[in-house]
């Protein structure tokens, strides 16, 4: 996908980067539609590269993608678990100051919340919500429905900007299939510079990796 060139970030759009998340759903989508139900346990994963714990029901696919922009290379981080009809993600990537310094964050969360939304040719289903992480955190949640691949699709985001990190955590799929006990136990567990412990999956982000 060839990303627009960014000159200076602008409240209207996104920065340049956040289509890397975005541009991976239609192939988690694919992969979703063929996925089994596998060993849906919840465990604990933790990314020492991205500061960050959660809990999912499996062992999520780690991928990575690099995009120039004018400040400097950004790196997206994106951890993925696929089951019938839902994808469960959350992805990561850090921006250089002179982006954050130009764009307030809840403009930041509009953008990145609109790729999504083109992604799936969807509207809003609702209001999106300011949030907040630990208390200190400035944060967005929303939710969405659209189309993808021909198919009904819903999605639940919640994004967060840590320092000059964000974090997306986005569930995509078939609304009617996805327990919402499931949803909430998924973004609630999400935590950020947390102590590891033995029984915690570690997982590092790397190219075409999944542990």
């Amino acid at each position: 996908m060839k990303l627009p060139e960014m000159k200076r970030p602008a409240s209207s759009r996104p920065p340049a980067g956040m289509w890397l998340f975005s541009a991976w759903l239609a192939a988690a989508l694919a992969l979703a539609l063929a996925a089994g139900c596998g060993d849906r346990s919840w465990r604990e994963v933790a990314s020492p590269d991205g500061g960050f714990r959660i809990r999912m029901h499996g062992d999520p696919r780690v991928e990575q993608r690099n995009v120039d922009t004018p400040a400097g290379k950004i790196t997206g981080n994106w951890y993925s678990l696929e089951g019938k009809d839902s994808v469960f993600g959350v992805g990561f990537a850090d921006y250089p100051r002179q982006i954050l310094q130009a764009v307030p964050p809840r403009n930041m969360f509009s953008g990145v919340r609109d790729s999504w939304l083109k992604r799936i040719e969807g509207r809003l289903d609702g209001n999106a919500t300011d949030i907040q992480l630990d208390g200190k955190w400035a944060g967005m949640e929303f939710t969405a429905r659209g189309r993808l691949e021909g198919r009904d699709a819903w999605m639940r985001g919640r994004l967060y900007l840590v320092d000059n990190r964000l974090y997306q955590l986005i569930v995509f799929g078939n609304k009617e299939t996805i327990p919402v006990s499931d949803i909430n136990q998924f973004m609630g567990s999400f935590k950020v510079a947390q102590p590891r412990d033995a029984t915690t999956l570690n997982i590092d982000a790397g190219p075409g990796k999944k542990k």
